[in-house]
């Protein structure tokens, strides 16, 4: 009997003992920077470093070389070659001018039709050449890193430009928005890509008793249009110009 009071008692005295601790721990205050957040912000050995642009342009030329297609161009040569050179008043803005000229020739699907109808699309006024002043609003400024040793920046940038298309017979007035992106290989070079979307008046080069040239029926020949007998339309294009840039 005594033995079992006695093992009684020391159980007893053990909860009471284990009650009191876990309820001291419930009470354990942390400080409020101790706590776990939702989110943390990244702690970097040389945040000098990463705050830093290596890609200065503020005050600075940039002049560019780039190839140009017309992603929706049925009818003409896509293809062209232009030049252009922007002053970057600061980190945020550039003004510059850009020029282009058309290829002279017409696309596969135009040569496909004169094949197989024998219709001619070189009776048809074609593109010649571009000419714009270009507003450029960079958006986003970044690096990234394709390897542990190399880091590229990075520059995103809308543009809108105010100019004239020229066509071999008329030059018309047009709008062109677009998106744009830079990569910067050294702080100098880089490569430029833009994305516009051109608004203009253009001649419609469909054009009925007109087109056919007699290849195919030497006794059915349309007579030539005059370039400016061809109907006019609002055209949308969207070009895709891929440049080499360098930054003075």
């Amino acid at each position: 009997m005594l033995k079992n009071g006695l093992k009684a008692l020391i159980i007893i005295v053990a909860a009471l003992v284990l009650h009191k601790t876990a309820f001291a721990a419930e009470l354990v205050e942390l400080p409020v920077e101790e706590l776990a957040k939702e989110s943390v912000l990244p702690i970097f050995d040389k945040s000098v470093s990463v705050k830093n642009r290596r890609v200065v342009t503020a005050g600075r030329v940039d002049a560019n070389l780039f190839y140009g297609m017309a992603l929706t161009e049925p009818i003409y040569d896509v293809s062209k070659f232009g030049a252009s050179a922007y002053y970057n008043w600061n980190e945020d803005s550039a003004l510059g001018v850009l020029f282009a000229k058309n290829s002279s020739g017409l696309s596969t699907y135009s040569n496909q039709l004169h094949k197989e109808y024998g219709l001619d699309y070189n009776r048809a006024p074609k593109p010649d050449m571009v000419i714009m002043g270009d507003y450029n609003l960079k958006m986003f400024y970044g690096k990234m890193s394709l390897t542990k040793s190399i880091v590229i920046n990075t520059m995103l940038f809308g543009s809108g430009a105010l100019g004239m298309v020229k066509f071999e017979n008329k030059s018309y007035p047009a709008l062109a928005l677009g998106l744009g992106q830079k990569f910067y290989f050294t702080p100098k070079w880089a490569v430029r890509f833009d994305l516009r979307l051109y608004m203009n008046q253009a001649p419609i080069p469909f054009k009925k008793d007109s087109m056919n040239d007699g290849s195919l029926n030497p006794g059915d020949v349309d007579p030539v249009p005059a370039k400016d007998s061809f109907e006019e339309r609002l055209t949308y294009t969207t070009n895709l110009d891929v440049g080499l840039s360098y930054l003075f």
